[in-house]
């Protein structure tokens, strides 16, 4: 299995989903605290707080979805942030 900071670059690198693609606004803090910790950048409680706070978010927007697709990548996203904590906790 890859490392969990070359995981998390390759889902930041993804193509998205056209369900999400088609609101898509860059740079949601879900993905800068995902990139920053691909790019080792360093964790503070605060920034820890924030990552808890989106995976609440992920939950409500995982049960919004309407495609298969977007459900699929949400959910891995929620993976990916859970372990990043898991880590950085």
């Amino acid at each position: 299995m890859k490392d969990l900071r070359q995981r998390a670059w390759l889902f930041l690198e993804e193509s998205l989903p056209d369900e999400i693609a088609i609101g898509y606004v860059p740079g949601s803090l879900t993905e800068m605290i995902i990139g920053n910790y691909a790019s080792g950048g360093k964790f503070t409680p605060e920034l820890v707080s924030m990552a808890k706070l989106c995976l609440k978010e992920l939950d409500h927007t995982i049960s919004s979805v309407y495609t298969e697709a977007a459900r699929d990548y949400f959910i891995r996203c929620r993976r990916l942030l859970t372990e990043i904590l898991q880590e950085v906790s």
